[in-house]
């Protein structure tokens, strides 16, 4: 969250420049990758040329000589490694043009500040209904695959080997995930965290638009409270994860 940004830096414009840094990361890796492949297909080049071995004939093309297409290569990254320059530089000058993003005015401030709280609020309400899933399609699954074994040894002969044992397993793993993810226990904490949230939410929407500074001062109240918020979340995930696992 940042209080300190005009209305049109919103999340869509900071997806944006992640992306630019996305494809300078890309462009970066596949220039190395390009200059080692550059410096082996010269090595093998060189072998044919100067030892010859005759079990090294060049597969890639007929007409053309490997150190050629080498060259080629090494021309191709030195060209990606200048776009990954110049990427860089347009992700340095767009961190700059968002850092002189200053807000206007009070009712600006409070909107960012609902928009950023809401964002937090959505963050723990989609990690509660991810947990919230899991957990209960891994009980179903125990349950249904417990059944099963138990009609799987019924039948004895009748039914393939494998099959009881699959299901075994699988209960077996899916009661492992249960237990050391702690999935039921981090859906009640995001789901705590969802709450508290909301009250945050609702808390901005009665920010004071009179004054620019109390405005501000309100705002920063409930960014501070809404990381001591994330604080708490961590100490209860985090904390309790190694004490139940020292």
């Amino acid at each position: 969250m940042d209080l300190f940004r005009k209305e049109g830096y919103d999340h869509a414009q900071l997806q944006k420049m992640t992306l630019t840094g996305r494809y300078r990361n890309i462009a970066a890796m596949l220039s190395v990758a390009v200059v080692a492949l550059s410096i082996f297909l010269i090595s093998i080049g060189a072998l044919i040329e100067f030892f010859q071995p005759e079990f090294l004939s060049n597969v890639i093309l007929d007409d053309v000589p490997l150190h050629y297409i080498a060259w080629f290569m090494i021309t191709f990254g030195i060209t990606i490694a200048v776009i990954n320059v110049i990427l860089a530089a347009r992700r340095e000058i767009e961190q700059e043009t968002a850092e002189s993003m200053l807000p206007s005015d009070a009712a600006e401030i409070k909107r960012q500040a609902l928009r950023d709280l809401r964002t937090h609020r959505n963050g723990y309400a989609r990690s509660s209904k991810v947990n919230q899933y899991l957990w209960n399609f891994l009980t179903l699954g125990i349950i249904v695959l417990s059944g099963l074994s138990s009609l799987f040894s019924a039948y004895g002969p009748v039914v393939p080997n494998w099959l009881p044992m699959t299901a075994s397993a699988l209960v077996a793993l899916f009661g492992v995930i249960m237990v050391q993810f702690r999935v039921r226990d981090v859906w009640q904490l995001r789901e705590q965290g969802r709450i508290e949230a909301e009250v945050l939410v609702a808390d901005a929407h009665l920010i004071e638009t009179t004054d620019n500074l109390a405005t501000l001062k309100q705002a920063a109240a409930l960014r501070k409270r809404a990381h001591a918020l994330e604080m708490k979340q961590l100490n209860q995930l985090f904390v309790e994860t190694t004490e139940a696992n020292p």
